[in-house]
């Protein structure tokens, strides 16, 4: 039997965390694309008017929302399944069909968004900038973005008590105010089983944090990853504008089609992405986090393969493995730039005795690591466990 039971009001470092629980619906993979989202929209009406905040926040900046229309414009339409879900969107939404398909490249987008400053130069002296400026002089406006995030933390341990790894997941996305109503939980059934089950972003038609139950299931979080290399950016624009299937839509797929951790983790490995990501995968006594590119895995954390001997592997959005400079420049932890949330999680795990789902639940919620968070999770696919709630 599945656990829900939520933490409540836990101090941690001088932190009171209060949590909400999430909304749940029933996406129905038989009914047709475009009519899957219409129980959901029909009952959250807050939803509708939170999308419209969005859009019109968005709509304010003419420049910036051409661009995206450019954009989408020149990728086209998705696989007639998404493109059906999107449709389906557009109508309850009420939104332009064009804003619905553009707000699905969110993900991708955001590798743009380095968060460290240009102290020097002119703006288009910036490699992000000199690099979409190489596409189309309107690029640049990609830059104002009024999303932040996502921003993540994610963490995989094994407690040396019982032999159980959990899994735990801070979702940071701002701002907090629209993208924290957005948040719901999507349970994916077909011929009225369940397939799995996903943290949602309403509008938006891909999983973002996933529960696959099952004797080897496994629970897979994304995290933003920014571009590794120059040329990385411009890579990821090109693969919007081939059609490339987008990270989520293609890592949901895996999840409707594979039972088992290795099978999913072998997928994951080699299926093509449009941009730059982190996938975090857990299951029973398993753990691995890839540092996924386009076409390959740059780095791959196997829980119980650390150099160091830690019973947990952890990731937020920089390969600190090769000492990503732009860690230190990320301002959204609650001790700000210069104090990466990383290392404020693994003061906390570091000094615990056992790595219980306690400790990983005050290491994603201190000070340090705390950010623009919507979203939490904790997680052991072989308890049956996905504790999932929103902070108050």
């Amino acid at each position: 039997m599945m656990k829900t039971a939520l933490f409540v009001f836990l101090s941690v470092l001088g932190i009171v965390s209060a949590t909400n629980p999430i909304p749940q619906y029933v996406i129905d993979l038989d009914v047709d694309p475009e009519h899957r989202y219409d129980t959901i929209f029909e009952v959250g009406p807050k939803f509708n008017d939170t999308v419209w905040s969005f859009y019109n926040q968005l709509a304010g900046d003419g420049p910036l929302l051409n661009v995206l229309y450019k954009i989408s414009d020149k990728r086209g339409d998705y696989n007639d399944e998404q493109q059906g879900e999107i449709n389906g969107l557009a109508r309850l939404s009420g939104l332009p069909l064009k804003f619905v398909q553009s707000i699905q490249m969110l993900y991708e987008l955001q590798t743009i968004m380095v968060p460290i400053v240009n102290f020097t130069g002119t703006a288009a002296d910036h490699p992000t900038v000199s690099e979409l400026l190489d596409l189309d002089p309107d690029y640049e406006h990609l830059l104002r973005i009024p999303w932040r995030g996502p921003g993540c933390t994610g963490i995989i341990a094994l407690n040396s008590d019982d032999g159980t790894v959990s899994h735990a997941r801070n979702l940071d996305f701002s701002p907090v105010d629209v993208m924290g109503n957005l948040v719901y939980e999507g349970i994916f059934k077909k011929e009225g089983q369940e397939v799995f089950r996903s943290q949602m972003i309403a509008g938006y038609t891909m999983v973002i944090t996933a529960y696959k139950a099952g004797q080897d299931g496994y629970a897979l979080e994304r995290n933003t990853r920014y571009g590794d290399h120059t040329g990385s950016y411009k890579e990821m624009v090109q693969n919007l504008w081939a059609g490339r299937e987008l990270n989520g839509w293609s890592l949901r797929k895996i999840l409707e089609s594979t039972s088992t951790f290795d099978d999913a983790l072998d997928q994951i490995s080699t299926v093509p992405y449009t941009s730059t990501e982190y996938a975090i995968l857990s299951g029973l006594k398993k753990g691995t986090i890839l540092a996924r590119n386009p076409d390959n895995v740059a780095h791959t954390q196997t829980l119980g393969e650390n150099e160091d001997g830690d019973d947990y592997i952890i990731i937020t959005n920089f390969d600190f493995f090769w000492k990503d400079v732009r860690e230190w420049f990320d301002p959204t932890g609650g001790k700000g730039a210069f104090h990466p949330r990383r290392i404020y999680a693994q003061k906390v795990l570091d000094a615990a005795d056992v790595l219980t789902t306690d400790v990983l639940w005050e290491a994603i919620n201190n000070e340090g690591t705390f950010a623009d968070t919507i979203f939490q999770a904790i997680i052991n696919v072989e308890q049956g466990l996905w504790n999932i709630s929103q902070p108050m």
